[in-house]
C-alpha cells in the first residue's frame, strides 16, 4: 500500500537528520538549515514543511496513484521471489510505503512502514530496497545479534545485501541500479561473489558478516 500522511512526512524529515549511513544534508534539509539552523523541533519542522510543500507542486493523491500503479505491475513477482530467497512469508498483513518530500527516506520495521521520495526517478527501486531490509530483519537480525554482531555492523550487512537487486531483480529495476553507500562497496562486492557461488541466503549473510568483524 502506498499513501501520504503529513505527520509521517514530518517524522521522516526529523528522523532523517540522524541517518546512520550519510551525514550530508539533503536538499530539503539544507534549505531548512539555511532558515532555522539545526534545531529540528517538531513545531518548527511542521511550520517549515507546511509553507514549503506548496512550492513543490506536490499533489499527494496524484503522486500516490501514479506510484501505486507502477508498483502493482511488479509487486507480486518481486514478493514471490523474495520469499523464496529468504524462506519466509512476511509476518504482517502489509508494509506501507509513505511518500515524503524529503530526499532521504527512513523506515520503521516494527511499525511496518517506510518512505519513498515523491519525485524519485526510480521509486520501485526504493521500494524493493526497503522491503529487502524488512525481510533481512525478520529472517536474520536476531541470529546475527546472538552471533555477537553490533547494531552498527548489522546495518552494514543489511545495506550490502541490497546488491542482490542488481543480480536477481534486474528485470524489475527499470534500468535503475542500486549503488548503495561508498563505505559498503567492498561488502557489496563480496555479496555478489557469495550469492553467485552459493545461492543460499544464510551462507551469504553469515559469510558477509564474517568479513565485517
Amino acid at each position: 500500500m502506498i499513501s501520504y500522511d503529513f505527520d509521517k512526512d514530518i517524522g521522516n524529515f526529523i528522523a532523517s537528520t540522524r541517518a546512520k549511513n550519510s551525514s550530508k544534508p539533503t536538499k530539503l534539509q539544507q534549505s531548512y538549515i539555511d532558515i532555522y539552523g539545526t534545531d529540528y523541533g517538531e513545531v518548527r519542522v511542521r511550520e517549515y514543511l507546511k509553507s514549503y510543500i506548496p512550492e513543490l507542486g506536490f499533489e499527494a493523491s496524484k503522486s500516490v496513484k501514479l506510484l501505486e500503479q507502477d508498483w502493482r505491475k511488479i509487486e507480486a513477482q518481486f514478493i514471490s521471489k523474495v520469499e523464496r530467497m529468504f524462506g519466509i512469508s512476511y509476518p504482517a498483513p502489509e508494509i506501507i510505503a509513505y511518500l515524503t518530500t524529503n530526499q532521504r527516506c527512513t523506515y520503521s520495521i516494527r511499525q511496518n512502514y517506510f518512505f519513498v521520495h515523491y519525485a524519485s526517478k526510480f521509486p520501485n527501486r526504493t521500494i524493493m530496497h526497503e522491503i529487502l531490509h524488512f525481510y533481512t530483519w525478520h529472517t536474520f537480525h536476531d541470529d546475527l545479534i546472538k552471533s555477537d554482531i553490533t547494531e552498527s555492523r548489522y546495518n552494514d550487512v543489511k545495506e550490502s545485501l541490497t546488491e542482490l537487486l542488481n543480480i536477481e531483480f534486474v528485470d524489475l529495476m527499470q534500468s535503475a541500479h542500486d549503488d548503495g553507500y561508498p563505505q559498503h562497496a567492498e561488502m557489496r562486492k563480496r555479496v555478489k561473489e557469495l550469492w553467485l557461488e552459493t545461492h543460499d541466503m544464510r551462507k551469504l549473510v553469515f559469510g558477509v558478516f564474517s568479513i565485517n568483524q
